[in-house]
């Protein structure tokens, strides 16, 4: 007989297991929605580069720091930053140093979030020219870096204070 009652007891406590798992006699549903938002691309670059002084045919170099892309796409596209160089002109715009004869060598960027940055040295910067590449992005990234901004003045350069504007932008 106690065979008998332990096989009742066993099927009583399967039942109320059963029980306790049914749903209501009556449920609803609701659907919660969210959307993530993409932000915008962008870099910041300092406001001036103050080129060492050079005799003709010399070469002048400084270093533009922290360079910063910010990228809060929230997506998966690269991106390629590059650098573009106005001439050189002096005080008297008739005296240049072409930006065929500058160059920009950056350097490693830190970066945050997923992506796989990449430097390129370039130049003459009379055209723009990818300077960093990121490639493998997953989500919001930013990357930061310094470069050497170079030029070196024709032999027949005259004596004068030149200005040019490098600008970075994106391709």
């Amino acid at each position: 007989m106690r065979t008998i009652s332990r096989i009742s007891l066993s099927v009583t406590a399967s039942a109320v297991l059963v029980g306790s798992l049914a749903l209501p006699a009556s449920a609803a549903d609701t659907t919660a929605t969210v959307q993530v938002t993409a932000g915008g691309l962008g870099i910041s670059a300092p406001a001036g580069a103050g080129l060492s002084s050079l005799a003709p045919g010399g070469t002048a170099s400084a270093t533009v720091a922290g360079v910063t892309v910010t990228d809060e796409r929230a997506g998966t596209i690269g991106w390629n930053a590059a650098v573009i160089m106005t001439n050189f002109t002096g005080t008297t715009n008739t005296n240049v140093i072409p930006a065929t004869a500058a160059s920009y060598a950056p350097g490693a960027a830190v970066s945050t979030g997923t992506a796989t940055v990449a430097a390129t040295s370039q130049t003459d910067l009379s055209t723009a020219k990818a300077v960093q590449t990121a490639t493998g992005v997953v989500g919001n990234n930013t990357a930061t870096w310094d470069a050497t901004l170079s030029v070196t003045a024709p032999a027949n350069a005259l004596a004068d204070t030149y200005t040019a504007v490098l600008t970075h932008s994106f391709l």
